[in-house]
């Protein structure tokens, strides 16, 4: 009897042990959100118009730099809303949209102290990005286009 609770004790240790090590790596290996898409419109406060910067998939290094930062940890755990009451300064929604479906939406207040850089980072290289180079694509269009 005794023998057989020692056996039995020894194999709980393996399986315990064994089970340990594999959930360790399944969270490491774990997918993180991944970034696809990300939007920046950006607004003055007290003047009209605003500018819209987008990005879908990447295909230079600056495209993919944004799509990894609004991937990574800390800009998934950024609050919705950085803010202060100074006037005129220009307003940030960054919105990213991930492979799963899901969304994420912050606001910035230009100069907001306490702002996250990894949101700075993503606001600046959006703001940045050169524009693309498409010299195949004619824009010829006939006269009177759309009206008459």
């Amino acid at each position: 009897m005794k023998r057989f609770l020692l056996s039995t004790a020894a194999l709980l240790v393996g399986l315990v042990g064994a089970a340990v090590p594999a959930a360790a790596a399944t969270e490491k290996t774990a997918t993180p959100k991944q970034a696809v898409a990300v939007a920046v419109t950006r607004t003055a406060r007290g003047e009209g118009g605003q500018s819209v910067f987008s990005l879908v998939g990447s295909s230079n290094r600056q495209q993919a730099q944004v799509l990894r930062l609004a991937s990574t940890r800390e800009f998934l755990a950024l609050r919705p809303k950085y803010s202060d009451s100074t006037p005129g300064r220009y307003t940030y929604v960054v919105e990213a949209g991930y492979r799963d479906s899901t969304k994420k939406r912050v606001t910035v207040v230009d100069g907001t102290a306490g702002t996250p850089k990894v949101v700075l980072e993503v606001i600046r290289l959006m703001t940045t990005m050169p524009e693309p180079n498409m010299p195949d694509i004619p824009a010829n269009f006939p006269p009177g286009f759309p009206f008459d």
